[in-house]
């Protein structure tokens, strides 16, 4: 369960932001003990202009996430750190990145963080917080050329084996779980193995595609799919799994092409696979049932189906499930009924949680839902002057249980909303219309705000 993530210099994200998916205490609600676990979220929406940074916030934990997977095993060990930070002025470039998550495993809280330049790891720490205070597991820092380790009294273990086998530009963390630390290695899978992300990449579509075409293999796990694809009414009633021939021709002149790359094994074993499976989709049409395949569906349906098998693996495992776009070719009916799975207990018993991010401002008001998302799930990105991206809450503004937060965002109540300057683009027109701009003699227009309803 994730409490907090913090960044800073990462992409567009130049100053520390915070994503706290600790609950707001409602009215009347005593805020926790410092020993007790807070209580948290299930969703959070983040909202902002185009190019804004909202994606950004997503891509910062799914690279804290990779840095933990492959900083040991497969960074070059004189490559450096392939960090993405910002670049929009030279104090930053050579500043540190810094990500830090807090989050809870087994009923304790950790906080876990990292810090590092182009060149190799500044930073590294890991603090438990068994009964509220902080117990230190370890501590990592550079000093000019000195490495400085502490370890806290309850970690035991070959930490100092571990250490000398950490490169100046891998994580400690990566490496005690790569040497199988007992630990260690358990925070290090909470860390990196219930971590889902679904992005608007084909590539990763076809990841996700390939996962929930696996769960058609089993009688159990192809109705949950079933069942899944029927609820979105995309006039499917069925769709399964078929084996189809292989063309080898095709496959062996990919396989020349990739060979060179040294990809592993698996990697020519997914391909096999995937040029010998398909699904194939029951539709009823007039009562007579027709089938087509993924190749001849829509968008939506390839989309949708792209999300069920990781939908069912994450609310049956408690992950953190992190969507970009969620409104992306999907109606907002369905990415309505996605957050509400999350929200409803009896779907999601074991807390996992949603963190997407979206233009659909349906999903703020009461078009669809009587108030879907509480103020403490909504988010906003924007950037400042010098392109930095800022990530605040809607409950920083305190708005009234009543009152419709669609409505309130596309005024601009709460900034993160892009301006267009329509007369600039009247002018730009005109011009190429070649007709003479006469903006200097005209009343510019304001643009009209757009209202969602009541």
């Amino acid at each position: 369960m994730l409490l907090r993530f913090r960044v800073a210099n990462h992409r567009s994200i130049r100053e520390e932001q915070e994503l706290s998916l600790v609950a707001v205490p409602r009215q009347g609600e005593a805020k926790p003990k410092a020993s007790e676990i807070p209580r948290t979220v299930r969703v959070a929406g983040i909202y902002g202009a185009n190019a804004s940074g909202k994606s950004n916030v997503l891509d910062a934990l799914r690279w804290m996430q990779w840095a933990l997977r492959g900083s040991f095993t497969s960074w070059s060990p004189d490559g450096g750190v392939p960090r993405t930070c910002f670049t929009l002025d030279e104090e930053s470039r050579k500043a540190p990145s810094f990500y830090e998550a807090d989050l809870v495993d087994r009923g304790v809280r950790y906080s876990y963080g990292f810090e590092v330049t182009d060149q190799e790891v500044m930073g590294e720490w890991l603090f438990a917080f068994p009964k509220g205070r902080p117990q230190r597991m370890f501590e990592r820092s550079k000093h000019e050329q000195e490495e400085d380790y502490r370890f806290g009294r309850s970690l035991t273990g070959e930490l100092q084996q571990i250490r000398r086998l950490t490169r100046p530009n891998a994580l400690f963390l990566s490496t005690a779980a790569s040497n199988n630390h007992k630990r260690l290695s358990r925070l290090y899978r909470a860390m990196t193995q219930h971590l889902k992300a679904a992005t608007q990449n084909s590539v990763e579509e076809q990841s996700r595609t390939r996962f929930t075409t696996s769960l058609l293999a089993e009688e159990e796990t192809a109705d949950q799919v079933n069942r899944l694809v029927r609820i979105a009414d995309l006039g499917i009633s069925r769709v399964r799994m078929e084996k189809k021939p292989v063309d080898e021709e095709l496959l062996a002149r990919l396989t020349r092409s990739f060979e060179p790359e040294g990809f592993p094994k698996e990697f020519f074993q997914t391909m096999r696979d995937d040029l010998s499976t398909t699904l194939i989709f029951t539709h009823a049409c007039a009562g007579q049932p027709g089938e087509l395949s993924i190749d001849e569906e829509s968008d939506g349906t390839r989309s949708w189906i792209s999300l069920v098998g990781p939908l069912i693996q994450v609310l049956r495992q408690g992950d953190v499930f992190l969507v970009d776009e969620i409104d992306s070719s999907l109606h907002p009916m369905i990415s309505s009924t996605m957050i509400k799975m999350f929200k409803d207990p009896d779907i999601n018993p074991r807390g996992a949680q949603l963190i997407f991010a979206s233009h659909d401002t349906t999903l703020l008001g009461t078009m669809l839902e009587n108030k879907l998302l509480d103020r403490d799930e909504v988010w906003f990105t924007e950037k400042d002057a010098h392109g930095a991206t800022s990530l605040f809450s809607l409950a920083e503004f305190r708005p009234r249980g009543t009152e419709n937060a669609e409505r309130g965002y596309l005024q601009g109540r709460y900034g993160a909303v892009p301006f267009v300057d329509f007369s600039e683009i009247r002018s730009l027109f005109r011009a190429i219309h070649g007709v003479a701009d006469e903006s200097a003699e005209t009343v510019e227009e304001e643009p009209a705000p757009v209202i969602a309803g009541p």
